[in-house]
């Protein structure tokens, strides 16, 4: 098969934020160098680093004219992205973390289909998941799949369907977007340290003229255990829920749209039970301004989930029933 040169279709810029990734660099910007149909910018946004990163990284720009390399004070994820935004000329844009890596195919196959499709506005792929071990040992683990393949219109009815067949993934990186797109939404990535794709997602699918979806798995997110997204145990990643939450309804408003509750409960409701869990697992103490909206979100996701309500009434039991469980699913059954 002939290589899709860009000329052949949509400009891409690829935009990275980068803090402390240094051991994972190589192998994040390799699988974006050697893309089959390359984009026509990668853009590294470092964020304060103090581990050596930045010259690691101005040497690949030295080397590779295509790669671009800014310096932000330590600000934050959604910081950083907006700068790179701001920089980037492409057509389509995509948001790229600076420890995973994508298939070399990615932005080939995105080609193929705009060239099909040529009012896509969001093409929407799958992830695989893996341990931070050598490449010799990992095993790669399906994560964000879309279980919906092909072309939908954006709005609140396909985003439903993507819901209830668990295809509306929140994280930019399941994506790449039309400019046009962004520019028509005039938003930005919220200053919170989680959940700041959610709202962006949400309005993304809201509001594109067509979608397209894939099956196909070109993300390789790796697991590290001592990532932000899973070492807060503070109350912030619940009150990040609330603001992330504000931001979709502010969105519906300022588009003339009706505040649809249902929508936003299935559409936040892994966050949702998400919330009431880091609250029971690290104890944590509710500010007084918080307790109001944390009553009304526990009785929302009890009422909604029975296996919440047991969580969150009865913690030690529920606590016990999963040991048990965990116990049993060692043993298989006799032949």
């Amino acid at each position: 098969m002939t290589m899709l040169t860009s000329r052949d279709g949509p400009t891409v810029s690829v935009i990275v934020p980068n803090w402390n990734c240094k051991p994972w660099l190589a192998e994040a910007m390799t699988s974006l160098l050697r893309q089959s149909s390359p984009p026509e910018e990668i853009i590294v946004i470092d964020d304060g680093s103090t581990d050596g990163s930045v010259e690691w990284l101005t040497d690949l720009a030295a080397r590779h004219p295509h790669v671009t390399l800014l310096r932000n004070e330590r600000s934050g994820v959604s910081a950083a992205r907006m700068k790179g935004l701001a920089a980037a000329s492409g057509d389509y844009i995509y948001f790229m973390d600076a420890d995973d890596f994508v298939s070399t195919e990615l932005f080939a196959d995105f080609r193929r289909v705009k060239a099909r499709h040529s009012s896509i506005e969001l093409f929407c792929f799958g992830a695989k998941m893996f341990f931070d071990l050598p490449a010799y040992q990992r095993e790669y683990q399906l994560i964000h799949q879309r279980h919906i393949s092909g072309l939908l219109s954006g709005g609140s009815d396909t985003l439903m369907k993507l819901m209830k067949s668990q295809s509306a993934h929140r994280v930019v990186w399941s994506s790449i977007i039309s400019r046009e797109l962004i520019n028509r939404l005039s938003i930005g990535f919220l200053s919170i340290q989680n959940h700041e794709d959610a709202p962006y997602m949400f309005a993304l699918y809201m509001q594109a003229n067509q979608i397209y979806l894939t099956s196909q798995s070109y993300y390789y997110k790796r697991f590290l255990l001592s990532s932000l997204s899973q070492s807060t145990r503070d109350f912030s990643w619940i009150e990040n829920y609330f603001i992330a939450r504000e931001s979709s309804e502010t969105f519906l408003k300022n588009q003339g749209l009706e505040i649809d509750e249902e929508l936003l409960d299935d559409y936040y409701q892994t966050i949702m039970q998400g919330c009431l869990s880091q609250i029971r697992k690290n104890t944590m103490q509710i500010p007084a301004v918080w307790r109001a909206p944390v009553e009304r979100l526990v009785r929302k996701v009890t009422q909604q989930n029975p296996r919440m309500k047991l969580l969150w009434y009865c913690p030690t039991l529920f606590v016990g029933l999963q040991a048990c469980r965990n116990r049993l699913s060692r043993y298989s059954p006799k032949r």
